[in-house]
């Protein structure tokens, strides 16, 4: 895997090029890459300005190890110069920054002792710069290094123009003098004689929001620049007020008033990935549009790329693990998904699909091994995404008869939403799995929480707007919780309201069943309800505990 090395590059200051180098380096973090960025503007170099990237304040980087070297002729190791930033809202994938350096008075005499052009004419620059690009792939594995680089015509520039990129992002605003520097410094690139011609990609930014009558005249202006740089602009920053007063990481927060330039981001990193031929992000999308199209050849060499490109990265084991199941493959499809979590056990398609693969089979103890894993691995996961693998360990614990085990993951998993403060009814079913599990392992209802499950159930019990399968799972579901408060008559009433929202599924159709947490067929789970209503009658629930005459809870 070789490394897609981009440079972020303005003509002039003021375009936001700092601004999008670190939100497109934090939406790759975010999407499971590793990421290295170097800041390369020495002289105002800005990276440890955004409150995220403060593990590199104060650090070596750029300049120090560029010191070294010109004093030892032999380049340092990079682990040094080079700090893991963790992103606590993108814990999936690795950013690593090197700073321009440490920013004191030993820096900025260190830099301006640097003749970088006198290096190239010593025939020291390209072996340098090489050798730095080699220790980094070699050392961190990245898919991309980023590189903010200085603006204008500087020797620096040209460094991260000609020498270090495979791409050049070039940011501009619409006034003449950022549109003719911007097409002076691509001329410049395209014709160097150096053997090597990186790509080039342009972004008009900051773009004005206009006013309805004078939106022309952004259209005039982009017209402007195609003329003059030769090509069509298609990616826009718009304009945004949050981010002229913050440095900020607006992709990992894109709710908001800046929603409009996350998206720009966005858009903006799609086309980024374009131009990375041999990146997992393209690879991603090929191996879906091949099984999407069933083109079996196409599916036998894309495997035979990431077995061979990426035998060591879980999102690659998990892509061929794909394509093996979409080539009929299972056995070896799982084999892959197993590998993948070996590698990273929180990479969570691979756990997903793996998950649900165990559980299709019954092996509980599996499944459970896999939810334990990733759990360990909670670092690299969201909040939302450890829910999810607590709540899912819960149900598998109960299906596998375990609910001692159950009760101790959702009693955690009903921690984390309501830190989260996620909806009503994430909540109301959580407190219910957490009610349920412990009435299993202890063999008796904590009625306190019964009653909290039922007020949360009055506050959104609404069910015309989910589906049948959901309302008859729901419906019986509850009946227990009015059981065991003593309100047996509302519980046979709820059974019986479960039948009737079973009556409108297919033969084909499968319910969740609380007796088993498992989906059962439809005659399944008519008998089961059958079952529950008899225990009932018989002054218990069906699996033999006795119901104790108590007060059904009066509703606020």
């Amino acid at each position: 895997m070789k490394p897609f090395w981009i440079t972020f590059y303005s003509y002039k200051g003021g375009v936001g090029r700092s601004l999008a180098l670190a939100n497109i380096a934090a939406l790759l973090v975010k999407n499971g890459r590793r990421v290295v960025l170097i800041d390369f503007d020495l002289e105002a170099p800005g990276l440890d300005s955004f409150d995220e990237f403060s593990c590199i304040g104060g650090k070596p980087g750029v300049v120090e190890y560029t010191t070294q070297f010109l004093q030892t002729g032999e380049a340092p190791k990079i682990d040094k110069f080079i700090h893991h930033c963790h992103l606590k809202d993108a814990p999936s994938g690795d950013l690593w920054i090197m700073p321009a350096g440490t920013k004191d008075t030993f820096y900025n005499r260190s830099r301006a002792g640097i003749n970088w052009v006198e290096m190239y004419e010593n025939g020291l620059g390209t072996a340098f710069v090489e050798n730095w690009k080699a220790a980094i792939a070699r050392r961190f594995k990245p898919d991309y290094v980023l590189v903010d680089s200085r603006t204008g015509l500087t020797d620096v520039g040209g460094i991260c123009t000609l020498h270090l990129p495979d791409l050049v992002v070039m940011l501009f605003g619409l006034n003449d003098q950022n549109i003719k520097g911007i097409a002076a410094v691509a001329k410049t690139v395209r014709e160097t004689d150096s053997g090597r011609i990186p790509q080039i990609y342009y972004v008009a930014s900051p773009v004005p929001n206009m006013p309805i009558g004078k939106k022309d005249l952004v259209s005039e202006r982009l017209e402007v620049a195609k003329k003059e740089i030769g090509t069509e602009i298609e990616s826009i920053i718009r304009y945004s007020s949050s981010a002229a007063f913050h440095e900020r990481l607006f992709t990992l927060h894109d709710r908001g008033p800046q929603s409009s330039l996350v998206e720009d981001y966005q858009n903006l990193l799609k086309q980024i990935i374009v131009y990375n031929r041999n990146g997992i992000d393209l690879l991603t999308q090929e191996v879906e549009s091949a099984i999407s199209s069933s083109d079996i050849e196409r599916m036998k060499k894309l495997f035979t790329v990431l077995t061979s490109d990426f035998p060591e990265r879980a999102e690659g084991l998990y892509l061929s693990s794909r394509l093996q199941l979409a080539l009929n493959n299972r056995a070896s499809a799982v084999g892959f998904a197993e590998k993948a979590l070996n590698i990273n056990p929180a990479h969570i398609k691979s756990f997903n699909w793996l998950l649900k693969h165990y559980q299709n089979e019954c092996d509980h103890n599996k499944a459970l091994s896999l939810c334990e894993a990733a759990i360990a691995a909670k670092k690299r996961l969201s909040t939302i995404e450890l829910f999810n693998i607590q709540y899912d360990m819960g149900t598998v614990a109960l299906t596998a008869s375990k609910p001692d085990i159950a009760a101790n993951a959702f009693k955690l998993a009903l921690e984390l939403i309501l830190k989260m403060n996620r909806p009503t009814p994430w909540l109301m079913l959580t407190t219910f799995n957490f009610a349920e599990s412990r009435r299993r392992a202890e063999g008796a209802p904590d009625i306190s929480l019964w009653k909290t499950v039922i007020k949360l159930f009055g506050q959104n019990g609404e069910m015309s707007n989910i589906s049948p399968p959901e309302q008859a799972n729901r419906l019986q579901t509850i009946h227990i919780a009015y059981a065991v408060t003593g309100d047996i008559n509302r519980a046979k009433m709820t059974l019986a309201k479960a039948h009737d929202a079973a009556m409108l599924l297919g033969s084909a159709d499968d319910v969740f069943s609380v007796k088993t947490y498992t989906y059962v067929p439809v005659s399944v789970f008519f008998n089961e309800n059958n079952e529950m209503q008899e225990a009932l009658n018989r002054g218990e629930l069906w699996d033999g505990m006795k119901l104790q005459d108590s007060e059904p809870l009066k509703e606020d």
